[in-house]
């Protein structure tokens, strides 16, 4: 009996040894496991291919950091030659390609760096709202003072659909616009906020 003890528990501790952090979908569960996911990077391999063997160490080290991470990334891969349907979906014709998912969607091809510190710092930046709320007066000021190039959305409502569609914008286009919105009534006066029909 304790022999059988002794095995299980082996076995155990080699598996949790050799689980990993790096999801694995497939053309069955893609789509509904994407979603699931406020952020998530996702790696088309082909396993035969040398880039994607030297990727594969260094996604692996930067999987824990970035499932840690507030908010939490998510590290997947894709086989593509075992998964053509989502492969082709996302027009994938090279390996590895690398594209970002926020909550279901693709938001943007990743082009950072290849090695896990790398990932880790670059998707830290991706993570989160892009787009930075302004709450008050002095905040919108303190924004609008940088002389970076910057977009700012005012909406009569965060939620409204003009807002949602600002907020995908800024996730495509922030590697080259600083973005910001508000709703703040006190904000919208400031700038003369006027709703357009």
């Amino acid at each position: 009996m304790k022999l059988l003890f002794s095995v299980a528990f082996i076995s155990l501790i080699v598996q949790s040894l050799l689980a990993s952090d790096v999801l694995e979908f497939t053309d069955a569960n893609f789509d509904s496991r994407i979603g699931a996911h406020d952020i998530a990077l996702v790696e088309f391999y082909a396993p035969w291919c040398g880039h994607c063997k030297r990727l594969a160490p260094e996604y692996e080290k930067a999987a824990p950091i970035l499932k840690a991470n507030d908010p939490p990334v998510a590290l997947v891969k894709v086989d593509c030659t075992a998964e053509t349907k989502v492969c082709a979906k996302y027009g994938v014709s090279g390996y590895p390609t690398l594209k970002i998912f926020k909550n279901g969607e693709m938001s943007s091809d990743y082009n950072g760096p290849r090695e896990a510190d790398g990932i880790v710092k670059y998707m830290r930046t991706k993570a989160g709202p892009v787009s930075k709320e302004l709450n008050t007066v002095e905040e919108a000021e303190k924004f609008l003072a940088n002389n970076d190039h910057s977009i700012v959305g005012f909406f009569k409502s965060a939620s409204g659909s003009l807002a949602t569609e600002f907020k995908k914008v800024a996730d495509q286009l922030a590697e080259n616009y600083r973005f910001a919105h508000s709703s703040n009534p006190d904000v919208l006066a400031k700038y003369s906020f006027e709703e357009y029909a």
